[in-house]
């Protein structure tokens, strides 16, 4: 499966926010604009700031200096994983949607409004989501804590001396923190609710490869190259550092993972569903709740699978009018080359190709990493860490060199993760200089949704011959939704793993083994992942659709992206009608 799991979104690790749909507020109508603007101010900018300080991970990756925040004197902690600290955010989610309804609406500026209309549904409770919080799941092979984590200690930004000293004061947390997530398997698994042993197995192997070579483990020797080139340090400190980054590593993280290995290891066994999340007692309601989150969507289950058969129809129907007008294509399908293989000539030759169809954006540095090779087996082709909102000139993005990726075929990966992907749409956006509250909302909706949309039109700037190029995008765009139609068929219709073989077979041909089985566990591993990409990309291509009917020879791509763009991360429906004033600004 040629799909990708990015790390460009921050971790919040405490903090679990559902994403639903509210009501309007009319506020108090007594107080003038200006107090209104002002109200609404301080109540973003509090739950900002209670936001980034939820863990040291988050601060870090989203402010450089937060003492330009008013944020000191912080105490470095990985935050809390407990039932009880889940609740306190529901409530605390609940004050906050609240204070927002006593907000005059009206008064607030057109910005505020865009802002106001995002967190009103963000931070809406609904009545039985405190019933659901023991389905939620932190371990996984992919986007799980433990396999991110590492990434994220070893790309922790050392923007001064007090940084250093505050990751060493992190590592620690680790073990205690392992220790509540291990303590919150135990409730899921007193309330039957536990992953399968298949899924404790994967997990298990991902924590004995991280941390099989003990004494070189790649978070010390990543560490040591850091403060070796961070300048101004003595030798005598960048010793010092060494040793208790080592002694920390070695004696907390490690054995964070070996806890987690034990403790999977007591309760395997005890898991009492192999399948999707449809085979659990509400986990079909769980289920609707995370696509909710998770796309930014506000279609029910059964109009998403409607909008998935209409497309995967529409793209092979025209797949097949090209394969009939020139047979060539197919067998060029399967042999072609991308002119450009090199990651730094891909990306310099990205940035000149997409402005004619994309708006202009300021330069700004990129670093090209390769992942570390423990990491390989468990880490996607690629992937996009977001900057600090203060310091958006600094990018980095890490390119998997496993012998099981193709990166002659990294073309449109790239795209995806850099120009005009991830990379390019957080920089611009941030760029607008946005509310800060705006930067620790998470939409991975929209974010791989644009991404996986300008990686579809990637394909057309490569250099192939235009026919193939459509064929190659129709291609990848029918595998990525049968994929997500089968995330739907076991996790909310509860397909059995034959139900999954069959579709597998009657769609795409598929009927090795190996890879079925692998597709059905990644599929009950992982909920609603793919659909982060497939939903996303589709309500972008919805949104573009409803655009040009409405503009006609009024339609100008570049600027239509220009409006996504400056709207930023939302819900769709939220940009949805705000797309409608753009449309008649523009009529």
């Amino acid at each position: 499966m040629k799909k990708h799991t990015k790390l460009y979104l921050l971790l919040t690790l405490a903090t679990l926010l559902f994403a639903f749909t509210g009501c309007s507020s009319i506020g108090d109508i007594t107080k003038s604009a200006a107090q209104s603007q002002e109200e609404f101010d301080a109540l973003a900018n509090e739950i900002f700031l209670d936001n980034v300080q939820s863990d040291s991970i988050t601060l870090n990756y989203t402010l450089a200096n937060p003492e330009s925040y008013g944020i000191t004197n912080y105490k470095p902690t990985l935050g809390e994983f407990t039932l009880e600290e889940m609740k306190a955010n529901l409530a605390k989610c609940e004050n906050y949607s609240a204070r927002l309804e006593k907000i005059n609406y009206k008064k607030l500026t057109d910005e505020q409004k865009l802002t106001y209309d995002i967190m009103k549904d963000y931070y809406k409770v609904d009545d039985n989501d405190q019933d659901l919080l023991l389905y939620y799941e932190t371990l996984s092979p992919t986007v799980g804590l433990q396999a991110q984590l590492p990434i994220l200690y070893a790309e922790y930004n050392f923007y001064d001396k007090d940084d250093i000293d505050a990751y060493l004061e992190l590592l620690p947390c680790t073990y205690d923190y392992f220790k509540q997530i291990m303590d919150f398997e135990k409730l899921k698994s007193d309330a039957g609710l536990f992953m399968s042993d298949r899924s404790v197995n994967d997990i298990i192997d991902q924590c004995a490869a991280l941390i099989s070579d003990k004494e070189n483990n790649f978070l010390i020797s990543v560490f040591n190259d850091k403060v070796e080139n961070y300048e101004g340090l003595t030798e005598d400190e960048i010793t010092a550092y060494k040793e208790k980054n080592k002694d920390a590593i070695l004696n907390y993280v490690i054995p964070a993972y070996e806890l987690l290995i034990e403790g999977l290891t007591d309760l395997k066994g005890t898991g009492v569903n192999d399948g999707g999340l449809a085979n659990f007692k509400n986990g079909k309601q769980y289920y609707e709740s995370l696509v909710r989150s998770e796309t930014g969507s506000d279609r029910d289950i059964e109009s998403l699978i409607r909008l998935l058969n209409k497309y995967i129809q529409t793209n092979i129907v025209n797949m097949q009018t090209l394969l009939a007008k020139d047979a060539s294509l197919e067998e060029l399908a399967s042999s072609y080359t991308y002119p450009m293989t090199d990651p730094e000539e891909i990306l310099s030759y990205l940035q000149e190709a997409i402005k004619e169809r994309f708006p202009d954006m300021e330069k700004v540095n990129y670093t090209i990493k390769y992942v570390h090779k423990s990491l390989q087996d468990f880490i996607s082709p690629a992937f996009y860490l977001t900057p600090a909102l203060d310091n958006y000139n600094e990018n980095s993005i890490y390119i998997n060199g496993s012998d099981k990726f193709d990166l002659s075929e990294i073309f449109t990966t790239l795209a995806h993760e850099g120009y005009p992907g991830h990379l390019f749409q957080n920089v611009y956006y941030a760029q607008q200089n946005p509310a800060p509250i705006r930067s620790t909302l998470n939409f991975g909706g929209y974010s791989e949704g644009w991404a996986t949309y300008v990686e579809m039109i990637s394909y057309h700037m490569s250099g192939l011959d235009d026919n193939l190029a459509s064929v190659l995008e129709q291609n990848n765009a029918i595998i990525l939704m049968m994929y997500a139609r089968a995330d739907i068929g076991i996790n909310y219709e509860g397909w059995t793993r034959d139900d999954c073989d069959s579709y597998l077979k009657s769609m795409l041909g598929i009927t090795d083994e190996d890879t079925c089985d692998k597709f059905y566990i990644a599929m009950v591993e992982e909920p609603a992942n793919y659909l982060q990409y497939t939903i996303g990309y589709i309500e972008m291509m919805e949104l573009r659709s409803k655009a040009e009917e409405k503009l006609g020879d009024k339609f100008s791509e570049k600027a239509y992206h220009e409006f996504i763009l400056k709207t930023g991360p939302s819900q769709f429906y939220v940009i949805d009608k705000y797309l409608d004033k753009w449309i008649k600004s523009v009529k």
